[in-house]
């Protein structure tokens, strides 16, 4: 807005403050307009905002919920904690286990000889070259099989190295990796140097070899050789402790690790041994962990409640104050509300039995909308229908054929029933001998037969002449030969023969699976049939897994289903046992949470109901920025008009004023009357 400065000056007015009051003027309603505007728009925007957070925090409780990993925790019951310890994962199977630790897994330690300990720690210890092996060390006699797994490491030791004295030695090996932990002590008659596996178990001791020691000897427990441990230096190194496995009983059945942490011997259960306690079992159960659950409940109550009362908080009314809070009424809010409310107290779609709502596991209303829980009701349904429980929570898939199983879906699917049916099982060519095995030699006349393996022909192929002591070992024979062929090698392809002694037959079958996979004989010598029972023809073709769910063909991988259309696309279930035909329904309910945490995505997406509820208000106030603008070029534009008019308004009047002091001035010069020419 311009600067007045001279305005007025010519008439004496104070038009400035006359322009400045009458924009002003102008000014001050839309201006108190558009502030009280904003006001309102930034208060709604903060209440969005606290809105979006409380539903975020609704979502986080969801989600927990929505999985079943909450329902299927377990717990871990002991009656000794001091002989182990033991975790378990949600794929742990509730049960009651006797477990009898007898050993504890140990590492092997090796320490140089006390008849030649060392005076001090910086004593040269030899120079050569050192190799470490891993393996399985016996004594009595001596005897070590190595580990094909773990290379030998060979240690150059010399002073270049840093590494020929006894304390050079020793932290060489320690900065290294070389799966070795060495240390120096001192038994009181001098220092002694002690070698130990990094890994416990028999398999993880140690055979240490010296070569090219610097006194011409490598086994005499001098120089280098002094740390040599093998069948040819048994006086150099001593064992002092035996590598050993872990040793227990599980209900029974011995078992063993080369670590004291066992996993796999209880499925999903990892057992971390303590002590060996020889014929004292401690019991170990795996029950449900249903302190988890209930605190995934409680929690889930306890957000539902602060929802409800931060909505409660934005949309309320003071009959007092006959003012209403900042979001009341709004149309999006009680959407929100409405929507989240006929989840929570509804019932879940195709759920039978005892739960179906939250009413049935001990979850009610209070007057003020709030939930309330019944700890009581609610330990009674996990007691006696903890998976319907799961069920009224977590997406659950359930199946009428006990050898049909739910593998899971995608967010494409539909909650419903389908029909599981299936055609095919997944199959190996195989052919069966049509005849007896009559004879076990393999002469000239009965050792050339050509096969054909998944189309791939072996071309000629000859058994070893001989004779053979069982059927079995011919099988391997005629096995052998089969593999042996160039055509077969060549892509990838093989067939495995066994002997079926309740027929007498040999049994040739692909090692493949699929419609692609068969045998065939196409030429045989003239004593194969009547020795062996193999004849010239085709065996029985394999077969591919097809199978359909909801009435369409399902892509198969391995004995899995899985729908890719329809209202049950992404369906998947596992046949892991039983015919084919039709195999009952898959049944595949979304709980209470699941449902929610869909919900709560919509409404908390870029594109959902409280972003769209934002950007309309952001964008309100963008406007509002706009309108100041457009307010101050239109007072601009009124300011320069009202310049122009009192401009030419104060030239007028100083004109009127030079006008009248002309005249005064004028008058003034005129004769008085009764007055002389001279003015005496």
């Amino acid at each position: 807005m311009a600067v007045i400065s001279s305005l007025g000056v010519g008439s004496g007015l104070d038009l400035t403050s006359l322009v400045s009051g009458l924009l002003e003027a102008e000014r001050a309603p839309t201006a108190n307009r558009l502030a009280l505007k904003e006001q309102d728009l930034t208060a709604e925007l903060s209440a969005f905002g606290l809105l979006r957070s409380s539903l975020g925090a609704f979502q986080t409780t969801v989600a927990d919920l929505s999985q079943s990993t909450a329902f299927n925790a377990k717990a871990i019951k002991l009656s000794n904690d001091s002989i182990l310890s033991a975790t378990a994962d949600n794929d742990a199977a509730t049960g009651s286990y006797t477990v009898e630790v007898t050993a504890l897994a140990r590492a092997q330690s090796l320490a140089t000889s006390a008849a030649s300990a060392f005076s001090g720690v910086d004593d040269v210890i030899g120079d050569g070259t050192l190799t470490l092996e891993f393996g399985t060390t016996t004594t009595g006699p001596y005897n070590f099989t190595p580990d094909p797994a773990r290379s030998p490491q060979a240690i150059v030791v010399s002073a270049a190295n840093g590494n020929n004295t006894l304390s050079g030695f020793r932290d060489f090996i320690n900065d290294g990796d070389y799966g070795v932990q060495a240390s120096i002590i001192n038994d009181g008659n001098g220092y002694r140097l002690v070698l130990s596996s990094e890994q416990t178990g028999a398999d993880n001791s140690l055979r240490l070899t010296v070569s090219g020691d610097g006194d011409g000897n490598d086994t005499d427990n001098a120089g280098l050789s002094q740390l040599a441990f093998n069948a040819a230096a048994q006086s150099s190194l001593t064992q002092t402790v035996a590598a050993q496995d872990a040793a227990l009983i599980i209900n029974g059945l011995a078992i063993s690790r080369d670590s004291n942490t066992v996993t796999g011997a209880i499925e999903g259960v990892t057992l971390d041994l303590q002590t060996a306690d020889v014929g004292n079992p401690v019991t170990l159960e795996i029950e449900q962990n249903r302190s988890e659950i209930t605190a995934s409940i409680n929690a889930f109550v306890g957000a539902y409640n602060d929802l409800r009362n931060n909505i409660d908080s934005l949309t309320a009314y003071n009959p007092d104050t006959q003012t209403g809070s900042v979001l009341i009424g709004d149309f999006t809010v009680r959407s929100i509300e409405n929507q989240i409310r006929g989840i929570v107290f509804g019932s879940v779609s195709g759920l039978g039995g005892n739960v179906r709502s939250l009413v049935d596991i001990g979850i009610t209303t209070n007057a003020n909308g709030t939930l309330d829980v019944d700890d009581a009701k609610l330990e009674d349904a996990l007691d006696n229908f903890a998976d319907e429980v799961e069920a009224l929570f977590t997406l659950n898939g359930r199946t009428t054929d006990s050898g049909v199983r739910y593998v899971g879906s995608t967010a494409d699917t539909q909650t419903g029933t389908y029909a599981v049916d299936v055609t095919s099982f997944l199959t190996q060519g195989v052919l069966t001998g049509n005849g007896p095995v009559t004879d076990l030699r393999v002469r000239n006349n009965s050792n050339n037969l050509t096969l054909t393996i998944d189309g791939v022909s072996t071309g000629n192929i000859t058994l070893t002449n001989g004779n053979y002591p069982s059927e079995a070992a011919l099988a391997a024979e005629i096995q052998t030969q089969i593999n042996a062929a160039g055509p077969l090698v060549a892509a990838g392809i093989s067939a495995s023969v066994s002997y079926n002694a309740s027929s007498n037959r040999f049994v040739i079958t692909s090692n493949s699976s699929g419609a692609g996979s068969s045998v065939e004989i196409t030429a045989i010598d003239p004593q194969v049939d009547n020795r062996y029972g193999l004849f010239v023809g085709s065996g029985t073709a394999g077969t591919d897994f097809i199978g359909s769910i909801d009435g369409v063909v399902a892509a198969a991988s391995g004995r899995t289903l899985t729908s890719q259309s329809g209202d049950s696309q992404g369906l998947a279930v596992e046949i892991v046992s039983g015919t084919t035909g039709a195999r009952g329904t898959v049944s595949l309910t979304r709980g209470l949470a699941g449902q929610l945490d869909d919900l709560l995505d919509n409404f908390l997406a870029s594109d959902g109901f409280v972003a769209s509820r934002e950007d309309s208000i952001n964008d309100s106030l963008e406007g509002i920025a706009d309108d100041r603008l457009r307010l101050e070029d239109r007072l601009a534009a009124l300011e320069a008009r009202l310049i122009r008019q009192f401009s030419a308004l104060d030239a007028l009047v100083a004109q009127f004023n030079q006008t009248s002091n002309f005249l005064t001035q004028q008058l003034a010069n005129l004769p008085q009357p009764g007055g002389s020419a001279d003015g005496g």
